[in-house]
């Protein structure tokens, strides 16, 4: 029989032998503990799983503006389209223009139908959307009216516009915010552009009513500024861009043209349409006309970005927005070369810990992966709900290309999610049992070779 071996110090060496009621024991076998290893397979599941896991922390959008920004949209309103009612009459027209091809064309009535269902004065609203296509048909003009909002829809002449020659439609609609002045009737003095990948979740009446007035007056942008210079973003060289006599603008701040406010009045009052348009080509010659990072149609070096002309032009001078107005970086997709989406699963920690997305006014997917795309790790909890209600409310009819894609899609991550959690659970509870470790001076019993001379003994250590 085994030596038992009991307690872990070397102050228990020098206590005498045991008694009788000691020895007893000497006859109980003591079945050694099996080593265990780490379960490094399981444990690459569980974080697998953790990172497909959507958490709601945080289910508010950020209230810093109105009452209508602390509350999220209302989807279940079906008598009024989603749309709240409205409190008080209009003191202006908030004007707001939208633009898409036919690839851009699904995130089109989930974008319209949010910019009204979160507003309290959505009859104080009129939204412009922009087409380089076929004129809009009967019946989405049918639709216009039973809905009961102010949407006009818009067909942009390419010939018409020198940036806009020899271009794509997808191009095209990315470089259309310039001519927005032109395109607009005179009495809108500003206007808010919003690209097809973002979702509303706040009041934009009331933001365009705080924009370009007193101290702001004389600017002609506003935006959301971001954390990091231009310069650190662009990585341009201030010796090229000094023979267009904008390299100081590296030094100001950077932001998203997703979502961006203009300040007609100082556009036309100072033909800033026209410097955009001397910039654009300039910037192609020398080849900085865009940057890593932007998500354009057909690629980086497909056609000219639009904000990289806005950003120098503007760089100093703009009217900084909150920023819970574009919360970006929702579409960050899978890479090529990535053995696992890491980036994804940052963006889905950071969003859950921050609570930003959750809170914000204006969610965009910039990126790669977009809403619809049908395996975007936030479309179901941010996007998939306001796309159903959009199409509910007859905005599906006004946009007929929302309705090509129906969302089935949306399953098969659910599925899989489920799938992890199920093998999650099981796998932490198996680590948390794999690496518990008995503390300082609990009982350790191990079975250790006996003496052949001595018989049965227990030594304490």
């Amino acid at each position: 029989p085994p030596r038992l071996l009991i307690g872990g110090g070397r102050r228990n060496a020098a206590r005498p032998p045991p008694g009788r009621k000691q020895a007893a024991l000497r006859s109980t076998r003591v079945a050694a503990r099996p080593r265990r290893e780490m379960p490094w397979g399981l444990a690459l599941v569980a974080v697998v799983a953790a990172g497909q896991v959507s958490f709601s922390k945080h289910p508010q959008p950020r209230g810093g503006h109105t009452d209508a920004s602390r509350k999220h949209i209302d989807v279940s309103n079906r008598s009024t389209g989603g749309l709240r009612r409205p409190t008080r009459s209009c003191g202006h027209i908030s004007h707001v223009a939208v633009g898409a091809d036919s690839h851009q064309t699904p995130g089109l009535a989930p974008l319209v139908w949010s910019i009204f269902s979160s507003s309290r004065s959505p009859h104080c609203i009129h939204v412009h959307a922009f087409y380089c296509e076929a004129e809009p048909s009967l019946q989405s003009r049918e639709a216009i009216r039973r809905v009961g909002v102010e949407i006009t829809i818009h067909v942009v002449d390419l010939e018409r516009f020198p940036l806009l020659h020899n271009l794509s439609n997808s191009s095209a609609m990315n470089l259309v915010r310039f001519y927005l002045p032109e395109l607009l009737p005179e009495a809108a003095s500003s206007v808010l552009w919003l690209d097809t990948d973002i979702i509303v979740r706040s009041d934009v009446h009331e933001l365009l009513s705080k924009l370009f007035v007193g101290a702001n007056r004389s600017k002609s942008l506003a935006a959301v500024a971001r954390k990091k210079e231009l310069r650190t973003i662009t990585r341009y060289r201030p010796s090229k861009l000094g023979v267009l006599n904008v390299s100081t603008v590296l030094r100001g701040d950077a932001f998203n043209a997703g979502l961006i406010a203009f300040n007609l009045q100082q556009w036309r009052a100072q033909n800033l349409t026209q410097r955009v348009e001397a910039l654009v080509p300039a910037l192609q010659e020398i080849g900085l006309a865009s940057y890593a990072g932007i998500s354009l149609p057909g690629g980086m070096r497909a056609a000219p970005s639009s904000q990289v002309p806005l950003q120098l032009l503007f760089g100093h001078d703009f009217q900084r927005l909150d920023s819970c107005w574009n919360v970006g970086g929702l579409g960050t997709s899978w890479g090529q070369g990535e053995l696992l989406p890491l980036r994804v699963w940052a963006k889905q920690i950071a969003a859950w810990w921050t609570g930003k997305v959750a809170r914000g006014c204006a969610l965009h997917w910039s990126g790669g992966d977009k809403p619809w795309s049908g395996h975007n790790p936030f479309a179901p909890q941010y996007y998939k709900p306001v796309r159903k209600a959009a199409i509910r409310a007859g905005y599906g009819e006004i946009f007929p290309g929302t309705l090509a894609h129906d969302g089935s899609d949306y399953y098969l991550p659910w599925l899989l999610r489920i799938v992890a959690i199920f093998v999650a659970a099981p796998s932490a509870l198996f680590l948390v049992v794999a690496l518990r470790r008995p503390g300082s001076g609990a009982l350790r019993a191990e079975l250790v070779p006996q003496s052949p001379s001595r018989g049965h003994s227990v030594s304490l250590e």
